[in-house]
């Protein structure tokens, strides 16, 4: 069955806003943006494919800005209870 990651997208959407914003001012901050959308995009692959534990595992090696960004995504698609179990975070949202 297919979910719709409303949040989880909508993190990848803004990044790429973000991007777009950085790419005429400052290339490399640019590129560091560009960097947390594609681990926005393997987290979301690694769900879908619906390999949790390699979920975790990757979350947890992120920068600390959009690992905290996804948790609560996650959060807000799927419940706290979801997140707790599979990436191992507790979140109230």
């Amino acid at each position: 069955m297919y979910t719709y990651l409303k949040n989880v997208t909508k993190i990848e959407s803004d990044l790429m806003k973000e991007i777009i914003a950085w790419e005429g001012e400052d290339k490399e901050m640019a590129n560091f943006v560009a960097q947390d959308r594609l681990d926005v995009q393997e987290a979301k692959n690694r769900f879908f494919k619906g390999h949790m534990g390699s979920l975790s595992s990757f979350i947890d090696r992120l920068d600390t800005c959009v690992r905290e960004r996804l948790v609560v995504a996650f959060a807000e698609d799927l419940g706290s209870d979801w997140v707790e179990t599979n990436l191992g975070y507790r979140v109230n949202v």
